[in-house]
């Protein structure tokens, strides 16, 4: 199982994602050519032949069940013939068909690339995936499967990537008296590790692997990668994350609303049928006539909500900057909250409009240090991923003897045809 490790530097947030699985061993790459697949039918598995004898004892029949999906230009079709002779045992016969094109190898394990001069085998890679690989295909339509299978492989791998440059980069910074540091501080970690999983190593071994998945050996290994990964990035990506005051104030502007919100103007409205509601319409009318506000008069005809209608943000132009009709605005424009407007008649209904209030929420000023820590440490955030992308892209020129692209590329074949040929 891979062993997932964070990053974070002291007092920051996480910024990188070291992806540390078990070491891929060198193998030789195993390939099956075509004259190996192909044979008089072209169907490769198990063949149960069928004796004259029991030809002979009755006609025979056979149902074929077969599925062909295309996956990167080839055709893989899948499938069972089952013959029957009527006497209630049947013979089975699993059928993989592979439409491969003359002078092209099948993989079957593959060289994708090397990294930092270590070759990387697609069968090593995938193999701490498989198991959610195949959950995915297994639950999902072949569409959404294929998608989801290429986001955790490219994913995987792009972490994969970036863990091994900036550890082999960590490693080779390293004096001989600094390794000698670390080899005291793993021996420490090692004491410290055993003595808080039950005190001696076989309990703390059985611990770990219950927990993690890796033995106690490679739990050790990812705490020494972690470290030495965060403490080669601390010093080399975060001096470079500089947030000035300049830049604090530029983003305070740029998020001026976000601090400063405009005000919100809720909006009241009564509103009956004239021809089904005439009743109410007359009771509204007089209490209307009697000087009765917006509140009163939904009060008294208890009006759901109080009348609510709408909530708004209103401009600086104030009601006639908002998105309102222009009856609505007309009727709103210089009426105090709790007064009611002139009526609207439309052709089915009348109604009255009310301003309810102005609600203005306290804005925020640059000055308060709530804001100014906010702003810098998001800002801090963008530039240590923006400098550790720049770092890492540096590290690739130098380190990666063949095209990252091309082995994810390979990768992503590879496992269309080892997980989705059969979905």
């Amino acid at each position: 199982m891979a062993f997932v490790a964070r990053v974070l530097l002291a007092g920051m947030s996480p910024f990188v994602v070291l992806g540390c699985g078990p070491r891929i061993a060198s193998q030789p790459i195993k390939t099956l050519a075509p004259a190996d697949l192909a044979s008089s039918s072209t169907l490769i598995g198990e063949e149960t032949p069928l004796d004259a004898a029991s030809e002979a004892e009755g006609t025979l029949s056979m149902v074929r069940e077969t599925e062909t999906v295309e996956i990167d230009g080839r055709s893989f079709t899948e499938g069972r013939e089952v013959i029957s002779d009527g006497s209630g045992i049947d013979s089975v016969r699993e059928i993989t068909a592979v439409d491969l094109p003359v002078g092209v190898a099948y993989p079957i394990e593959s060289l994708v690339g090397q990294i930092n001069g270590r070759p990387i085998y697609a069968e090593e890679f995938l193999l701490p995936l498989e198991d959610r690989i195949l959950r995915i295909v297994a639950e999902q339509p072949l569409a959404n499967a294929v998608r989801e299978v290429e986001m955790l492989v490219i994913r995987r791998f792009s972490e994969f990537v970036d863990s091994e440059l900036i550890i082999a980069e960590a490693e080779s910074k390293l004096s001989p008296d600094q390794q000698q540091g670390v080899l005291a501080w793993i021996r420490s970690v090692q004491e410290d590790t055993i003595a808080g999983r039950g005190g001696t190593r076989d309990t703390a071994t059985a611990s770990i692997e219950e927990e993690f998945g890796v033995s106690f050996d490679e739990f050790i290994a990812e705490r020494r990668s972690v470290a030495l990964a965060s403490d080669l990035l601390r010093k080399r990506v975060q001096p470079r994350a500089i947030v000035s005051w300049r830049d604090i104030e530029q983003a305070y502007r740029r998020n001026y609303a976000i601090f400063n919100p405009r005000p919100v103007l809720r909006i009241g409205r009564i509103r009956f049928n004239s021809a089904r509601e005439v009743e109410k319409v007359k009771q509204a009318e007089a209490l209307i006539a009697e000087g009765s506000d917006f509140a009163s008069v939904c009060s008294a005809m208890e009006i759901p909500e109080d009348g609510f209608w709408l909530e708004m943000e209103l401009p600086k132009n104030g009601i006639a900057g908002t998105s309102l009709v222009g009856a609505v605005k007309n009727r709103l424009e210089g009426l105090e909250p709790g007064q009611l407007s002139e009526p609207w008649v439309q052709t089915s209904f009348i109604s009255w409009f009310s301003v309810l209030n102005i609600e203005q929420p306290p804005g925020r000023t640059i000055y308060e240090p709530s804001v100014q820590f906010a702003l810098e440490s998001e800002l801090s955030n963008i530039r240590l991923m923006q400098e550790q992308d720049r770092y890492l892209d540096s590290l690739k020129d130098r380190w990666v003897s063949a095209d990252i692209d091309d082995m994810g590329r390979r990768l992503l074949v590879i496992a269309r045809l080892r997980y989705l040929m059969n979905n």
